[in-house]
């Protein structure tokens, strides 16, 4: 499995938590992450497992629901 993590710098500590508490659930994941200066085509966090955007907005989103988004597509 891949996740991909895409952020804003500002969201560092964030994206950071984030990759912890998945690969608490999930040892064996793949995770790359992605600072970014500004925003990445109007986002400015985004969270993709595989090639597939399972969260994309201006600010991340708790850990909790990022991981239930996964859970629900595997």
């Amino acid at each position: 499995m891949l996740v991909t993590i895409i952020y804003n710098k500002d969201f560092e500590t964030e994206a950071l938590s984030l990759r912890a508490d998945i690969l608490n659930e999930w040892p064996e994941c793949n995770i790359n992450r992605m600072g970014i200066e500004n925003d990445f085509v109007g986002a400015k966090y985004q969270i993709q497992l595989e090639s597939k955007i399972i969260y994309k907005d201006i600010v991340p989103v708790d850990n909790t629901t990022i991981i239930n988004s996964i859970k629900e597509r595997l």
